[in-house]
């Protein structure tokens, strides 16, 4: 076998097994394992399902003519954000950052439906005392 049919392999297995364990309802609450299983599979998946899952997204909001361009130039920048999360995620998956091992981006995975946006978790918000 070459490296690209493992590597494919490899990720559609993990894809089989993160959807199976969500449809569980294991995925409701957030572990350092489920942390490390983010990771994987958003660095394994991140750029191949973001990129035409934004292109579609744009190109129903905006027409075909404006969508795809945007989408494709979009959905590039998301999936490669999407990988370096996975990597911080698999890095740092045994510490608890964010709290309680919160996922970094929403939704939690490329394959889920939905806009890729960046967690509240992650925003920062002023203190009541911070006032400029």
């Amino acid at each position: 076998m070459n490296m690209t049919l493992r590597g494919v392999l490899l990720a559609l297995v993990m894809s089989i097994a993160l959807t199976a364990q969500a449809v569980a309802g294991e995925l409701t609450s957030s572990s350092p394992g489920q942390k490390a299983l983010r990771g994987v599979a958003n660095l394994t998946l991140g750029l191949f399902i973001e990129w035409p899952k934004t292109i579609c997204y744009e190109a129903r909001e905006q027409g075909p003519l404006l969508g795809i361009p945007a989408g494709f130039l979009a959905g590039f920048g998301l999936g490669l954000m999407r990988m370096g999360a996975g990597v911080y995620e698999l890095v740092t998956f045994p510490i608890a950052l964010p709290a309680d091992y919160k996922p970094l981006l929403s939704p939690r995975y490329p394959f889920e439906p939905g806009r890729t946006v960046v967690s509240p978790a992650l925003i920062a918000r002023p203190r009541e005392g911070d006032r400029s």
